[in-house]
């Protein structure tokens, strides 16, 4: 995390966190599909009954690409096919997420921790992913580790992407699968933004793929110093036995953008105006359904 002086304050911009490769236990399979126009993948969800808002179940599709066409599409058709696009990959990613956690749950709960047996290496994998040390034995470690290994509500991923990304349609979005405007200064992984000031040298990440961005935002947010008041505030809802509220966690990303507060009202008017915290209880289609 880099600091900029705005204002008199400082600011902390997300950048591009390298995620290490997840423990074998995290696998989410979705089928990769790569449509060459918004109408072809509006024909895709159409086939497949997957409207908006969706029901219970939403079909395992992973985008590659944003298609270009986006941005020719009426307003409100342009929201729900974007929103349906990101939809299923946002669901696995979390669900990766939340698989570990679990399993970090249950392993805690049996007390002692072998660092040497299976299960304690694969603890220690996770720890390593997220940037956690110390003795896992240790509460106050064990405390951090799993304040981390949390999933992210699925309103909120959405609204900061449609922000981040101009509903899909932005430069970065479409050449670069970047949705949530996160940097990097490693000139083989960026592309250079064209209202970038004539001193800065940072660069905005190029990733392979649609999910690989969104997997990249849920490790920022979850490692990111910028982020702990979001990490504490989703802890303290956990601890109450409270469902993650996305409209009250996006008052923790103040640090998200320079604009702060601004920041945060335009993310909460993109969850309240688009009714996206219906979203809940939603799971992925088996594949061999």
């Amino acid at each position: 995390m880099v600091p900029f002086l705005v204002a008199g304050l400082i600011v902390w911009r997300h950048y591009h966190v390298p995620v290490k490769p997840a423990p074998a236990i995290a696998g989410v399979q979705l089928i990769p599909i790569k449509p060459p126009s918004a109408e072809a993948l509006e024909n895709i969800f159409s086939s497949e009954d997957y409207s908006w808002p969706p029901q219970d179940t939403v079909p395992p599709y992973a985008i590659e690409n944003l298609p270009y066409g986006l941005a020719t599409l009426d307003k409100e058709e342009k929201k729900t096919v974007f929103f349906r696009a990101l939809l299923p990959i946002v669901l696995a990613e979390n669900l990766r997420i939340w698989n570990q956690r679990v399993f970090l749950l249950q392993q805690f709960g049996q007390g002692a921790l072998d660092p040497q047996s299976d299960a304690g290496q694969e603890v220690v994998a996770i720890a390593n992913q997220y940037r956690v040390t110390g003795d896992l034995n240790d509460p106050t470690v064990r405390e951090t580790l799993l304040n981390r290994v949390d999933i992210v509500p699925v309103a909120l991923v959405l609204a900061q992407a449609a922000q981040e990304s101009g509903w899909g349609t932005s430069r970065f979005a479409l050449e670069g699968n970047n949705l949530f405007g996160i940097w990097t200064w490693d000139q083989n992984q960026g592309s250079v933004p064209v209202d970038r000031p004539g001193d800065a040298n940072h660069l905005v990440r190029v990733y392979p793929n649609i999910q690989t961005s969104v997997r990249a935002y849920l490790h920022n947010i979850n490692i990111g110093f910028a982020y702990v008041d979001f990490r504490n505030l989703r802890a303290q809802m956990r601890a109450a036995g409270k469902p993650l509220d996305a409209f009250q966690l996006a008052g923790a990303l103040n640090r998200y953008s320079i604009t702060g507060d601004v920041y945060i009202a335009s993310i909460r008017t993109m969850i309240r105006g688009n009714d996206l915290s219906r979203l809940t209880n939603l799971s992925l289609t088996n594949l061999g359904e």
